[in-house]
């Protein structure tokens, strides 16, 4: 016969985490955390037409591929057209050319 989990010392799947273990996940996740937006703002500010391309591409493609998220399609167009626009208007360039931001320096 199987025994039952109702002995005296209970089952330990049922014992609740250590405070000390669980506070310290929490503290190294939120440090964790504030590391990766302190270095993507760093990068967004330095070199922001890249990253806005990527976002607007991913958007669009999560949109096109999930019929429910169409929202998120028109939301990539309009980053990527904005960026575009802006980046244009940034620096100077004629209305005809694109952002030169995939520019190859090689």
């Amino acid at each position: 016969m199987w025994s039952s989990a109702a002995t005296a010392g209970g089952s330990w799947a049922w014992r609740p985490g250590r405070p000390r273990r669980i506070r310290w996940f929490l503290r190294t996740g939120a440090l964790l955390a504030v590391l990766g937006v302190m270095r993507l703002a760093r990068t967004t500010r330095a070199r922001w037409e890249p990253l806005f391309l990527l976002v607007g591409a991913g958007f669009m493609i999560a949109g096109f591929m999930v019929p429910a998220a169409f929202a998120g399609f028109l939301l990539g167009m309009m980053i990527l057209v904005v960026t575009l626009l802006r980046g244009i208007a940034v620096k100077g360039r004629a209305a005809g050319q694109a952002a030169d931001c995939w520019h190859w320096n090689g």
